[in-house]
């Protein structure tokens, strides 16, 4: 997240990418990561290797600010052979004050690690390894005699791929199982221990005493080195020193290796370890940089318990107050940086429960202006349908036929129960339609009024088909008479008939519906 002061969106788009890419590796706060990338002209590998194994001369700044400078005519000095012996002394001195950088160890992926070969190819290069195995005699022994002669050829290792080497046969193994097979050795030779075992491998270690602003206690033994023993049984099982170390308050991490394995022979090359058994203690050195991870005490060589414990207490006490201070900076900005990331994921949930809010609320005010218009849609069509239904009705009943007279032939008499009138009596045609019978009672209150004898005579109201809201039927037993299509009143209800007027409620409507 970017602090107040940081504007991301002044970079470019291949920055920002870069710096997404940086971070995600390291983890450091963008105040911080983006003079460092500024710093290594925004090159993402360059950036995490300074954050990992410390910042050192900028190489481009250097060649800039040498083109952009001319050196001054360089006036004649004199000095005699012991004014250069102290000024080599003093710089050699000022050089020895700045601690080495600690060494970065890749383990080399497990998926391109080297097969063994088979044991037919073990059989034919026997000859080859004899033979190699008995010229190599003389030049172990000149090295032997000269050992400073391998350091001075060695390359320096200190950050690179881990590489495969010989074991004398000791299956390579990660780093991880590495370590787990050098306690459980240890354990196997020296008896039960409480040292605080990582298992994990020097390279994981690392990162963890980084991470966490702790020391990292690395131990190299050489099981073929005649003070390993000593050291591992009088040193290692002290319990002073296993108390100095297992303290939660030192805040020491420890990692022992064995040289026969690939990333311990590694450490040591990077290390420089020309003695055993040897004892580096790494953490964080911020007046190298802030990322920084330096060597700053060096164990070589046979000691007892007392000296060992000694040295350890007090480079540990110098470095104390600097990793507690850079410990609670970095807690302060963890704490920071949690804050405004709360501050923002609050701020993000207060925004959707308001824009949710807007939301439900547009929808209500849309559902309420919905409403209002099927409710005004729903009176209109109403109020259209009865204007309908009363002009269909005073048309209707000047179509109705007159009644017959009492003495006609093919008469049928019909007694009619209307739902708020009295029995009425009413003589039809026998050729009369259903239809007919249903408008006589539909328009009988018109007729009632005198609906025949209007001057005006009203027109049928154009596409509109009317629906009866009633329903003839007869009881004993119940028989009901549709208005259909071509059935008369002669073949439905016969002579004569009683019939009820029986009106057709919503339910009525939803039972035949079922």
């Amino acid at each position: 997240m970017a602090t107040p002061g940081t504007d991301i969106s002044q970079l470019s788009e291949a920055q920002q990418s870069a710096l997404q890419q940086y971070t995600s590796v390291t983890d450091q706060n963008i105040a911080e990561a983006i003079p460092l990338l500024q710093r290594s002209q925004w090159n993402v590998e360059i950036a995490v290797t300074k954050f990992f194994d410390g910042e050192g001369p900028d190489p481009v700044a250097e060649a800039i600010a040498a083109q952009s400078r001319i050196p001054p005519p360089r006036a004649a000095r004199t000095e005699n052979l012991q004014q250069s012996l102290l000024r080599g002394s003093g710089n050699a001195l000022r050089e020895e004050s700045r601690p080495d950088a600690a060494p970065r160890i890749v383990p080399q992926p497990e998926n391109q690690a080297i097969p063994r070969p088979s044991l037919l190819l073990a059989i034919l290069f026997t000859p080859f390894q004899l033979l190699y195995k008995f010229l190599a005699l003389p030049l172990r022994f000149f090295a032997y005699l000269f050992p400073f002669l391998p350091n001075l050829l060695r390359r320096n290792t200190a950050s690179g791929t881990l590489r495969r080497v010989g074991t004398n046969g000791r299956r390579p193994l990660s780093p991880a199982d590495a370590a787990q097979r050098v306690q459980r050795e240890f354990t196997e030779e020296y008896g039960e221990n409480e040292l605080p075992w990582g298992g994990a491998g020097y390279a994981t270690s690392l990162d963890h005493a980084k991470r966490e602003y702790n020391f990292l206690l690395v131990v190299l033994v050489s099981p073929e080195h005649d003070d390993t023993s000593t050291f591992c049984r009088d040193v290692l099982m002290n319990p002073e020193v296993n108390l100095f170390i297992r303290d939660p308050q030192n805040r020491i991490r420890l990692w022992i290796g064995d040289i026969r394995d690939a990333e311990a022979y590694q450490v040591s090359t990077a290390l420089k370890c020309n003695k055993f058994p040897f004892t580096a203690l790494i953490c964080h050195t911020p007046e190298v940089s802030s990322t920084a991870m330096s060597v700053v005490a060096r164990l070589t060589g046979p000691m007892d318990a007392n000296t060992y414990l000694a040295k350890l207490r007090t480079i540990h006490t110098q470095r104390t107050e600097q990793l507690d201070q850079a410990r609670s900076a970095h807690a302060f900005q963890n704490a920071e940086r949690n804050l405004r990331r709360e501050q923002d994921s609050a701020y993000e949930r207060s925004l959707a429960q308001d824009r949710e809010r807007a939301r439900q609320r547009r929808e209500a005010e849309e559902a309420e202006r919905q409403a209002e218009r099927e409710r005004k849609e729903k009176e209109m069509n109403a109020q259209k349908l009865a204007e309908n239904r009363e002009a269909w009705r005073r048309w209707r009943v000047t179509k109705i036929s007159p009644e017959p007279a009492a003495d006609a032939k093919d008469m049928v008499r019909i007694a009619l129960k209307m739902p708020h009138a009295a029995r009425i009596m009413r003589r039809f045609k026998a050729e009369d339609s259903m239809e007919e019978l249903y408008a006589f009672v539909e328009c009988y209150e018109l007729l009632e009024d005198g609906g025949q004898s209007s001057e005006k005579i009203p027109q049928e109201p154009a596409g509109y088909t009317h629906e009866f809201n009633f329903r003839l039927v007869s009881t004993l037993p119940r028989v009901v008479y549709e208005p259909e299509k071509g059935a008369t009143i002669g073949q439905k209800v016969g002579k004569s008939g009683n019939l009820i007027v029986e009106p057709i409620t919503e339910e009525d409507d939803e039972e035949g519906e079922d």
